[in-house]
């Protein structure tokens, strides 16, 4: 077997205090996100809101959230269930609390995502995977996520 098993000096349970924290990326002309676990700290991911703002050019976006562990290593990945076209505005919504990807009405697109705890330098990266117009696209993200103090 070559698993490793390694005890941290953290406990995250009742007694531990997390904190509710706000996490954004509204930079313009970008349609590649990545939000990172600060340093010292562990997230519990509550939801994760993004709007899509397409250019004219041509071609079908397809959004896609990825997550890794400090070391670089997917944990989980999860696309929308239908693409986003040109010259269109459509919103994500990624939360653990959602049973399967849908599209609940036209450009309203719900994704979920593990329940896991996120350990410093993990990374959430929301992009359009076809990169359609990856520098003129405007994509905004906004989240809340349960912040405890970590390893």
């Amino acid at each position: 077997m070559a698993q490793v098993n390694g005890i941290s000096n953290e406990y995250l349970g009742p007694r531990s205090r997390g904190h509710l924290v706000t996490v954004t990326d509204s930079a313009a002309n970008d349609s590649n996100k990545t939000l990172t676990v600060t340093t010292g700290k562990v997230w519990e991911v509550a939801y994760i809101n993004a709007t899509l703002v397409t250019t004219a050019t041509v071609g079908n976006r397809q959004i896609q959230m990825i997550v890794k562990d400090p070391d670089a290593v997917e944990i989980y990945r999860m696309n929308a269930v239908d693409v986003q076209a040109a010259s269109t505005t459509n919103y994500y919504h990624f939360s653990p609390r959602i049973a399967a990807a849908a599209e609940t009405v036209a450009t309203f697109h719900t994704i979920p995502i593990l329940t896991v705890l996120l350990l410093p330098g993990s990374t959430i990266r929301i992009y359009d995977s076809a990169a359609v117009a990856a520098a003129a696209d405007d994509m905004t993200i906004a989240g809340l996520v349960l912040e405890y103090e970590g390893v």
